[in-house]
């Protein structure tokens, strides 16, 4: 009888539950259904075909499919023209799959009666996450939560305190194969260039292994913004509706501000959140502002009305509401 993966401790009351999980057919997330099959866990799974990698990529929904039979798991296979959502947006193929795989499995969750999505994230991904962040200026030493909560679900990541080099012993000790996709050699993409060129360079330079630090700097990290986060939740700053209340911003110092309304924002489901974004909605709030509204990343924007802001879908803006 083989030992399971640990399996990140502030994930183990979510997984009492069904779970929707997001397979790839890649070690990861072949590593993290066997461990939740393991475990007694029920699994929905769920595989998105990008319609990038051609006969490669019907191989992946293949195997993925077969996989779960194996385990008698549901798999549902979603396929999505990545290419076009990327022309269409103006954004890279990488950005575009993210953000529209992320749709389908919320989407697949809801559709199975799940509340919680577990992804495969481990601590080498979290490691590249935390200098990805840092290189774009980001607050802190940000990271990935092993819980969290976005758009009405629960989003665990067990692995988060696992390193891809015992996912990869685990699953060669079981015989159990995956799928490689060939892109995550090339250093072309930025997240693969910190893995294959970044990390390794610092590792040398400082001769020693760098992700266990940057993971635990993370966690750090991951701790104060918990705290600050419920610090936030105990101030009258919503409106029984959820509406960010104005009128307790007036007079207060701007990085409090600024911290209220990056937190209302990521409570409406905001992501990638730069400090230009925020520091944008801040201007909304200045008395006399000249605007009302202002776009937001993923298609959303901010607006304010009658001492309260909004977020809601963009849609053409109308005078004084210019972005």
């Amino acid at each position: 009888m083989h030992a399971s993966l640990p399996l990140h401790a502030a994930c183990a009351p979510w997984l009492k539950q069904p779970v929707a999980l997001g397979l790839s057919g890649g070690r990861d997330s072949v590593a993290l259904l066997r461990a939740l099959c393991m475990g007694g866990v029920r699994v929905f799974a769920c595989h998105v075909h990008h319609g990038i990698r051609g006969e490669e990529a019907d191989a992946d929904a293949a195997f993925c499919a077969e996989l779960c039979a194996g385990f008698g798991v549901p798999c549902a296979v979603y396929r999505a023209d990545v290419p076009a959502l990327a022309a269409a947006a103006g954004e890279s193929l990488e950005t575009a799959a993210r953000r529209e795989r992320r749709r389908l499995l919320a989407e697949h969750a809801r559709r199975c009666g799940c509340g919680v999505v577990a992804l495969a994230h481990h601590a080498d991904d979290q490691a590249e996450t935390v200098l990805f962040h840092l290189a774009r200026g980001s607050a802190g030493l940000r990271g990935m939560l092993p819980v969290s909560e976005a758009e009405g679900l629960v989003w665990l990541r067990p692995l988060l305190d696992t390193r891809r080099a015992q996912i990869t012993a685990w699953l060669q000790e079981l015989g159990q194969a995956w799928r490689e996709d060939a892109s995550n050699a090339l250093a072309d993409v930025t997240r693969n260039a910190l893995r294959l060129r970044v990390l390794p360079e610092l590792e040398a330079a400082l001769g020693r292994e760098v992700a266990p630090v940057l993971c635990r700097s993370a966690r750090l990290q991951g701790e104060v913004a918990l705290a600050l986060h419920a610090a936030l939740e105990a101030l009258p700053t919503r409106d029984p509706q959820g509406r960010l209340y104005l009128p307790f911003l007036e007079g207060k110092p701007q990085a409090l501000r600024k911290a209220v309304v990056h937190d209302f924002l990521q409570r409406a489901g905001v992501g990638d959140l730069s400090e230009r974004a925020v520091l944008g909605v801040c201007e909304l709030l200045e008395p006399g502002a000249r605007r009302s509204c202002c776009n937001l990343p993923g298609g959303l924007r901010a607006c304010r009305r009658h001492k309260r802001l909004v977020v809601e879908p963009q849609r053409p803006l109308a005078g004084g509401e210019e972005d």
